[in-house]
């Protein structure tokens, strides 16, 4: 019988050896859609929640002196 570490070693070396397929959901070749329109979506999303935030905090003084 094979030790544990020589049979494991060898497992290891056999998988690198024979890769099988490519990993599903990659695909090779130019983008589907522009970045650009990506990343405008995210800054618009990004803004649209930090901006009445940033207002509150700016304005809290404001609010506090109102009572």
């Amino acid at each position: 019988a094979m030790p544990l570490a020589a049979s494991l070693a060898r497992s290891l070396l056999r998988s690198a050896a024979r890769p099988g397929p490519a990993p599903r959901g990659f695909i090779s070749g130019p983008p589907q859609e522009p970045i650009g329109a990506t990343v405008v979506g995210l800054a618009a999303i990004f803004i649209s929640f930090l901006a009445p935030s940033a207002w509150l905090l700016s304005h809290l003084e404001d609010y506090k002196k109102r009572e």
